[in-house]
């Protein structure tokens, strides 16, 4: 993966964020942060970004008109409260997103049934498969 660089980069021109290649920049809403430090050592290992890691959904929210991230793992329930605001929003902006819970498919509303649900503990390979087919 290539080492993110800060400033201009030789032999490019100085607005050259349209020629961006790199690996997808995935957005981590967890509120365990145990867990949300798992998840983004495994991202980082599979060689995405990490755009960012929120443990609120107030503080996802805010992100949502950001070119921040494209891609995001969800976990269901956030402080006592649930994710899919945030997720119908992605929906309506056309981000790829998949959910983690510990709960499985049973715990997601009909209307993102269309959407994949990793149920925690999961593991990289898990986590690869999910986010490949996100970013398909």
């Amino acid at each position: 993966m290539p080492i993110p660089q800060h400033g201009p980069i030789p032999g490019l021109p100085a607005d050259h964020t349209h020629l961006r290649v790199v690996a997808p920049r995935v957005l981590v809403v967890e509120d365990e942060m145990t867990v949300a430090m798992l998840i983004e050592d495994m991202v980082s290992e599979l060689a995405y970004e990490v755009a960012a890691v929120v443990p609120r959904l107030e503080d996802a929210m805010r992100l949502l008109d950001s070119d921040l991230f494209d891609l995001a793992v969800l976990d269901v329930h956030l402080n006592g409260k649930t994710v899919f605001a945030f997720a119908a929003e992605l929906e309506d902006r056309d981000i790829p997103f998949l959910f983690a819970t510990a709960y499985g498919p049973q715990a997601i509303p009909a209307q993102f049934q269309n959407h994949a649900v990793l149920r925690k503990p999961f593991g990289p390979v898990e986590l690869r498969r999910a986010l490949m087919q996100l970013s398909a």
